[in-house]
C-alpha cells in the first residue's frame, strides 16, 4: 500500500482495461439528427413543412458514438443524417418509411440505425408544382443623416425584386421580401450598404436567388441659396392697364441639398399670383405661389427643405383709366 509506483501502475492498468472494454462493447443512444431530402424531381417542390430533425436510436462503439455526436454538434453536416430519396416522388401527398436504409453516417461505419421495436417511423410530405416568381423587396432600413446633412432621395434597392423558386401554393402567398431591420446613423456622404434579407418567415424549401440586397443613398450637405429679383406674374382675366403687383419681383431663399441647389438657376423658378384669389380671400396682398421646374431625377420633396420670400407678400395695385382700347383686355400668364 505504501509503494507509489505500484499504485500508479495499477491506476494506469485500470484505465487501459476500461478503455479496452469500452472499445469492444456496443452502446445505444438516442439523438436528434438532420433530415435531408435528395433527388427531388426538377418540376416538383416541397409544399409542406417537414421537420428539420428527427429523433432516432443508434448503436455502436462508445468512442464512435462520442465522436459522431461531437462532429454533429460542431456543425459537421455530413456527420450523421436521415436521407430521404425523392427521385420517384409524384405530385401530391407522400409518406416515406424511415429505416436503416435512410441512415447515413459515412465516417462511422460501425454505427448502426436501430429500428424501433414498438412503432414505425414515417415522414409525411406534400409535393406541389415548382414555379418561379419575381417578388419585390421591402426596405426596413433606417438612414439618419448627420446634423447639417439631408437625404435627398428615397434609398435605391438593387435588385428591387428577388427571383424565388418553390411550391406554387407557397409562392402565391408571398407578396414581398423584407430586409432586416437595421439603422445607419450620422451619414455625411453617398454610400452603398449591403443589407440582409429577412427570410425567417419563408416557407420550407422556398429558395430565393439572393440573401441580401445593396441599398444606395444620396446624402448632401444642407445649404441655402438666394435668387434675386425673380418676377412675380399676375395671372387670370384682368385689364393689364388697371391692375398690377407691387412689388413685381421678389427674392427667394431656397434651403436644400448642396448639389440640388447648384443645379437650380433663376430660369427654373416661376412665381405667380391668381388675381381671383384677392377677391376670394378678401385681402389686398398675397404670398406668391412658387413653382420650381426641376429635372425629373430630382426628388423635390426630399431634396428641398423649404424656401423664404422677401418680401413674403405682394400687393394688388389698381389704377383707374378713363378709356381702354378694346384689345387691352386679356390674360397674362
Amino acid at each position: 500500500m505504501n509503494n507509489i509506483g505500484l499504485k500508479i501502475m495499477a491506476f494506469l492498468f485500470g484505465i487501459g482495461f476500461w478503455f479496452f472494454v469500452m472499445s469492444t462493447k456496443d452502446f445505444q443512444i438516442t439523438m436528434e439528427v438532420p433530415v435531408k431530402l435528395v433527388r427531388l424531381p426538377e418540376l416538383l417542390a416541397v409544399a409542406s413543412k417537414p421537420p428539420h430533425t428527427l429523433p432516432i436510436t443508434v448503436k455502436g462503439p462508445a468512442f464512435d458514438l462520442i465522436r459522431m455526436r461531437w462532429n454533429y454538434m460542431n456543425k459537421d453536416s455530413n456527420a450523421v443524417s436521415i436521407v430521404i430519396d425523392l427521385q420517384e416522388a409524384e405530385l401530391g401527398a407522400t409518406r416515406r418509411h424511415i429505416g436503416a436504409r435512410n441512415f447515413s453516417a459515412p465516417n462511422f461505419p460501425n454505427v448502426e440505425f436501430v429500428e424501433p421495436s414498438n412503432q414505425l417511423l414515417f415522414l409525411d410530405l406534400d409535393l406541389d408544382t415548382r414555379i418561379e416568381r419575381n417578388i419585390p423587396v421591402k426596405s426596413n432600413v433606417t438612414f439618419d443623416p448627420a446634423p447639417g446633412y439631408i437625404m435627398t432621395d428615397v434609398p435605391k434597392i438593387t435588385p428591387e425584386q428577388i427571383r424565388v423558386s418553390g411550391a406554387r401554393d407557397a409562392l402565391t402567398r408571398i407578396f414581398e421580401i423584407p430586409t432586416d431591420s437595421v439603422r445607419f446613423d450620422s451619414l455625411t456622404a453617398n454610400d452603398n450598404f449591403k443589407v440582409a434579407l429577412n427570410l425567417e418567415t419563408f416557407p420550407a424549401y422556398v429558395t430565393p436567388s439572393d440573401s441580401s440586397v445593396i441599398m444606395n443613398i444620396d446624402i448632401q450637405k444642407l445649404e441655402s441659396k438666394t435668387f434675386q429679383k425673380i418676377p412675380v406674374h399676375l395671372i387670370g382675366r384682368y385689364n393689364k392697364d388697371e391692375a398690377k403687383l407691387s412689388p413685381d419681383t421678389v427674392s427667394i431663399k431656397i434651403t436644400g441639398g448642396q448639389n440640388v441647389l447648384d443645379s437650380i438657376t433663376s430660369q427654373n423658378l416661376q412665381l405667380f399670383v391668381e388675381i381671383n384669389r384677392f377677391a376670394i380671400e378678401d385681402v389686398d396682398s398675397l404670398a406668391p405661389t412658387v413653382k420650381m421646374n426641376l429635372p425629373s431625377s430630382v426628388n423635390r420633396e426630399m431634396s428641398i427643405k423649404g424656401y423664404e420670400l422677401v418680401p413674403d407678400k405682394v400687393k394688388l395695385v389698381k389704377t383707374e383709366v378713363t378709356a381702354a382700347p378694346a384689345d387691352s383686355l386679356g390674360e397674362e400668364e
